[in-house]
């Protein structure tokens, strides 16, 4: 049974060394509650992100690219090899519009081992033609793409397609199905897939509403939230409840491996927690704090942490107060 998270008492902020800790402590979280403002916004400003298939020798190959347009234009996205079956993050690069493209598959952080050069380039292209480049050795294979499909951009696109998620552990990836109608301002994902790293095959599909990100390919957070080698992930919510009609983007649903079903189930008490203030994960713990455990008079919060069990146990810890 999941201990009840004891409620801290309410204290004023009447004094000045009150305020000025309360001036510190807003300063410190305005961004975090920026952020979950914007959950209910509809966004058009979406960064598109354009997928593609193709060969590399008799090796099928998928590659997204997602147009980022702040600090003069880049491009990232994923890597993803039948053979490996593992999604890999493409370095953020510089794009020129009248340029190729050269971009690192980030294999390793510190050293990657190959990049993709296209020549020519041009973002959302039908296809694409270049060689993937083995840094090592400079050993280069021909590379022939055609466009799958484009998520975000335009309001005046719709799209409906499958979009990879770049992580990946020793049994699974990830994809989501994506769809939006033309006119709408943000996309909404009805299907999560977990998929097997060792054949390909979907051995679950979870299905429901939920938003699809500004950057599509970072729809699914991952996490471990117990100390077992398996990804989890939490996803946001999808609903037309913000304000005018627009959609909500919330709650967060969390979502645990459980072995003995070899299923993501949901974590109902993750997501009470969550809706209540702050949920962390780190070293197989849990760490939730919110505002009433805040004491702006002496300067210190609490913090509680958990041990998450399964998708239907925590196992409470300990508390601990610190200063802020």
């Amino acid at each position: 049974m999941t201990q009840s998270v004891g409620g801290g008492r309410r204290v004023g902020a009447g004094t000045r060394g009150g305020v000025s800790r309360l001036q510190h402590f807003l300063s410190r979280w305005a961004p975090a509650l920026f952020v979950g403002l914007a959950l209910s916004v509809p966004t058009a400003s979406a960064n598109p992100v354009t997928t593609y298939r193709g060969t590399l020798g008799d090796t099928p190959v998928e590659l997204a690219l997602v147009y980022d347009s702040q600090y003069g234009g880049g491009m990232s996205g994923y890597w993803f090899s039948g053979a490996e079956r593992l999604p890999m993050p493409l370095e953020l690069t510089p794009y020129r519009p009248d340029r190729g493209l050269l971009i690192n598959i980030m294999d390793n952080p510190t050293l990657p081992a190959a990049a993709v050069s296209l020549q020519p380039f041009a973002e959302g292209a039908e296809a694409l033609q270049g060689v993937l480049v083995d840094l090592r050795t400079g050993v280069q294979q021909p590379l022939r793409l055609q466009r799958v499909m484009r998520f975000g951009g335009s309001q005046r696109e719709a799209f409906d397609g499958e979009l990879l998620q770049p992580a990946a552990d020793q049994q699974f990836y990830f994809s989501v199905h994506a769809v939006r109608n033309a006119g709408e301002d943000r996309g909404r994902v009805d299907t999560i897939r977990v998929l097997s790293r060792a054949t390909g095959e979907v051995v679950q599909e979870v299905g429901g509403q939920w938003c699809l990100a500004p950057t599509g390919t970072r729809t699914l957070t991952f996490e471990h939230f117990d100390a077992d080698s398996t990804l989890d992930f939490q996803v946001q919510g999808y609903s037309l409840n913000g304000p005018y009609g627009s959609v909500l983007c919330a709650p967060t649903q969390y979502y645990q491996y459980h072995p003995q079903t070899q299923a993501y189930l949901r974590h109902p008490q993750l997501e009470q927690l969550a809706a209540e203030g702050t949920v962390r994960f780190a070293g197989g713990q849990m760490e939730f704090s919110k505002q009433d455990f805040i004491n702006f008079s002496a300067g210190t919060q609490r913090r509680d942490y958990y041990r998450v069990i399964s998708p239907d146990r925590l196992e409470f810890i300990q508390s601990l107060e610190g200063r802020f």
